[in-house]
């Protein structure tokens, strides 16, 4: 994990080096850092749903910095699909095109609280090697991708996390702005201060994405050197640095500070998380 965060780590410092703590962000800014390591542990292969495929292809490529031959090239076969239920008994679904570092998409779908309302969220990729060649289905290749790609070792370009509401019979509205990262963690300042102190950049945990609605922005700090600190956004015995939840509420995506632990359960591998133990305590979760 730790040479994909560094390699993280550079390209969200370059991203905030135009933008303010509290600046906002346009669909043509600097992407929003990405999920450490997407993936569909409980997916099965099939086609993807028709939902998940019309959105995918719906969205401008200058956001998802990926031409629509591209993506439709990701869904022609089958693809990791797990349902997950979802408000009002309907039915959510975790969705990528392979699992692991070869993926190409992810895409998590929330059904509203309301009939027609869902929430998307989405990162998309593609090779720089294919790009650098000229492959036709990258088309006239997104200014973005290419700058991500002229950087040195870098295998892919990214979108970094996007977040999408659609209202049925009306185009995605783009409310990725909404999920970004808390702005006293995600500038560029503190997240020189954390690189030097041998930190990652800021990344997505997405561990309950796969049953509940909702996700993580966190700072890893090396585990042989984590942070002396005990001040916040500090927390986990100085392993980590908490840069806010995003949930679904059922009618839109909402970052918080703090969340019940029945939205951010114990994890099995991390048993002093409950009830936790001295050192490793976890203030933004509320018991």
């Amino acid at each position: 994990m730790r040479m994909s965060l560094l390699m993280l780590s550079i390209s969200v410092l370059s991203g905030c080096a135009a933008i303010s703590a509290g600046a906002t962000r346009a669909s043509d800014a600097q992407p929003l850092p990405g999920l450490a390591y997407p993936g569909v542990e409980l997916g099965q292969a099939m086609p993807v749903p028709a939902t998940v495929s019309n959105l995918l292809l719906s969205l401008p490529a200058h956001d998802v910095l990926a031409s629509v031959a591209l993506r439709q090239r990701y869904i022609q076969s089958v693809v990791l699909v797990q349902q997950i239920p979802g408000a009002a008994g309907g039915r959510d679904y975790l969705v990528a095109d392979h699992e692991g570092a070869t993926y190409g998409f992810w895409i998590r779908s929330f059904q509203g609280v309301r009939a027609g309302v869902t929430g998307y969220l989405v990162e998309v990729r593609g090779s720089c090697a294919e790009l650098h060649a000229g492959d036709p289905t990258y088309g006239i290749p997104v200014a973005e991708a290419v700058r991500q790609c002229a950087v040195t070792g870098t295998g892919h370009f990214d979108s970094g996390l996007r977040a999408y509401r659609v209202i049925e019979g009306h185009p995605p509205e783009d409310v990725t702005e909404s999920i970004a990262p808390d702005p006293a963690v995600f500038n560029k300042a503190m997240l020189e201060h954390y690189a030097s102190l041998g930190a990652s950049g800021v990344f997505a945990l997405d561990e309950n994405l796969h049953k509940l609605p909702i996700f993580r922005w966190v700072v890893e700090f090396d585990p042989e050197n984590p942070s002396a600190s005990t001040a916040p956004p500090i927390f986990d015995n100085g392993h980590f640095a908490h840069a806010g939840f995003v949930v679904w509420t059922g009618e839109h995506f909402e970052r918080r500070t703090t969340v019940p632990r029945s939205l951010w359960p114990c994890r099995v591998a991390r048993p002093f998380e409950c009830p936790p133990q001295a050192g490793h305590e976890d203030q933004f979760v509320i018991d």
